[in-house]
């Protein structure tokens, strides 16, 4: 490890404290500071701070190796800000000029951050090497200005951030791209400390020029003026990439090795048994690992599991039977039981990364003798179609059968299609997971919203010859229903005011004495919040069935 040299560090403690104007002179923090330059979470690719007191300036380029011993031989930039842009250089060694075309200007030198300027004219831009980029699959946050990185899970990690000031990237996926391609690693910094001291003891002291085998660097003082010296710091720390298996893809994945164990089943002393998920390690129907339980083994768990992806609906969707995770992952799940998920013990191994088994572990009950659904059963052994059973599962598929056979048979839809910023709507829909009062109000919301706020009043009124006076979305849809002579539109529009009444009394509005009326009314001073749910729910499933038979029957 490089060390001061001894004159500055006896300089340092004959003035005293850190702070003093000599000590900042030898700049002690920012040359201990190389050894750590390109460890840790995170490396800087560029940094520039001024002060009336010092400035710093850092900046970075990949090297490739023939060029590493010549970089190591002067301690100044192989490649300065704003340069490595293409353009075409001219020899003539030959007598006959060649003209030639350069990816990055006249040196071999790569850049991982283009500066570029234009003139005063536009503000300065920051751009990561593209090819980077495109190595990792990094999407560009331009709101934030941050490159980021989806893993396995679907979690964001950002990789680069990029600020006026600084741009810096994780150590890691650099390490990654640079065992890729065999790259080194060169990070410049030239830091200049000024201080108002006697110029001439700050200049008698002499310099000092450090080499070896990953750092070239000079410590050099002057005067900046009569009463006022400076130092500067110039130099490179060059990092060699790691072997060309580290660079984290195919065909040099890492093999997964962590796998969770499930509760399965109980022992005969009542204890539970647990099992790996590891589908190397079950058996199945061609004779493998006989005596382990089987890959198609079914692991409980209690319903609240699904609440972290139905609280994300712009990353997850719960779907009948499936879990998705946009393209990235999907998982087969049981989810037409009323309090319970189900999913076979080898999918849970073979579909979730290990932080993704360490979630859904938490919510991992004994299966006792409980049962599959009967929707599961058929589709998974039996190999038959079979309609959700779940309430929530069976709105959704009513709901979009009634809207494309409508606008199939109409020409227009009953429901308008919800706004941008509302389609979490649909797919947060669900049976409440808990029995408290607040999941029941909002899921309610999202009935109405679906259900009244999205009839369409105009196609609806112009059915009818057109609109009355302050005439309501719900009012509209009965004056159609009674033309179009509906044997259940006393049914049906009592069912959508009930629902309005719910979100206009318990949910939009401060509870008060109407809403102990619409407590006794729906029954909730005798029934659990989701039991009134699921009730509410059934009814309008039968609704948008008989809708479905009476407006668009199947010929």
């Amino acid at each position: 490890m490089p060390r001061l040299p001894p004159e500055l560090i006896a300089a340092e403690r004959q003035q005293g404290t850190s702070n003093d104007p000599m000590a900042m002179l030898t700049q002690t923090e920012n040359i201990a500071e190389i050894d750590k330059i390109g460890t840790g979470e995170w490396t800087v690719l560029y940094e520039y701070q001024d002060s009336a007191n010092e400035s710093r300036c850092s900046y970075s380029a990949f090297l490739p190796a023939d060029l590493v011993n010549n970089a190591m031989t002067h301690d100044s930039l192989d490649l300065s800000i704003g340069h490595g842009m293409p353009g075409f250089s001219q020899s003539d060694f030959t007598g006959q000029t060649v003209t030639t075309y350069d990816r990055f200007g006249f040196a071999r030198v790569e850049p991982i951050l283009y500066v570029r300027d234009f003139h005063g004219l536009k503000p300065r831009q920051f751009e990561i090497s593209e090819e980077f980029r495109h190595y990792h699959n990094l999407y560009h946050d331009r709101r934030n200005d941050r490159y980021i990185y989806l893993d396995h899970r679907g979690e964001d990690v950002v990789v680069v951030e990029v600020e006026p000031q600084r741009v810096r990237a994780k150590t890691r996926f650099l390490r990654q791209y640079m065992a890729a391609r065999q790259l080194h690693l060169a990070l410049y910094f030239d830091h200049r400390a000024y201080a108002s001291v006697d110029v001439a003891v700050a200049k008698s002291m002499p310099p000092n020029r450090v080499v070896s085998t990953d750092r070239c660097y000079s410590f050099n003082k002057g005067e900046f003026s009569r009463d006022r010296a400076f130092s500067r710091l110039i130099g490179k720390r060059v990092i060699a990439p790691p072997p060309i298996s580290e660079c984290g893809v195919w065909p040099f994945e890492l093999p997964r090795d962590q796998y969770v164990e499930y509760v399965i089943g109980t022992s005969d002393d009542g204890q539970d048994v647990l099992h790996s998920c590891d589908p190397g390690q079950l058996a199945n129907y061609f004779g493998a690992n006989e005596g382990s339980p089987h890959y198609l083994t079914p692991v409980w768990f209690t319903r609240n599991v699904l609440s972290k992806y139905y609280d994300n609906p712009d990353k997850f969707s719960v779907e009948d039977g499936y879990l998705r995770c946009g393209s990235l992952w999907g998982l087969q799940i049981d989810n037409s039981l009323p309090d319970h998920v189900v999913v076979y013990l080898g999918d849970l191994g073979r579909d979730l990364a290990y932080e993704e088994q360490t979630y859904w572990r938490h919510f991992n009950i004994n299966p006792a003798s409980r049962r599959t659904s009967e929707t599961n059963f058929k589709r998974a052994f039996l190999a038959q179609f079979a309609d959700p059973s779940a309430p929530d599962l069976v709105f959704k598929q009513r709901y979009r059968e009634l809207q494309e056979a409508w606008a199939h048979r109409y020409g227009w839809s009953l429901f308008r299609p919800l706004h941008e910023s509302d389609t979490h709507i649909f797919k947060q829909l669900r049976v409440p997971l808990t029995d408290g009062l607040g999941e029941f109000e909002t899921q309610t919301m999202y009935l109405v919203k679906l259900l009244i706020d999205s009839l369409n009043d105009k196609e609806l009124a112009r059915e009818c010859g057109g609109a009355l006076p302050n005439e309501q979305s719900i009012s509209k849809l009965e004056r159609y229903l009674s033309a179009k002579s509906y044997p259940e539109k006393v049914r049906d529009i009592g069912i959508l005011r009930l629902l309005q009444d719910v979100r206009s009394t318990a949910a939009a509005h401060a509870k008060g004495e109407k809403f102990d009326k619409l407590s006794e009314r729906v029954g909730l001073n005798s029934k659990s919040p989701r039991e009134i749910f699921v009730e509410l729910l059934k009814t309008v499933n039968t609704m948008l069935a008989d809708m479905s038979a009476y407006f668009t029957p199947v010929v």
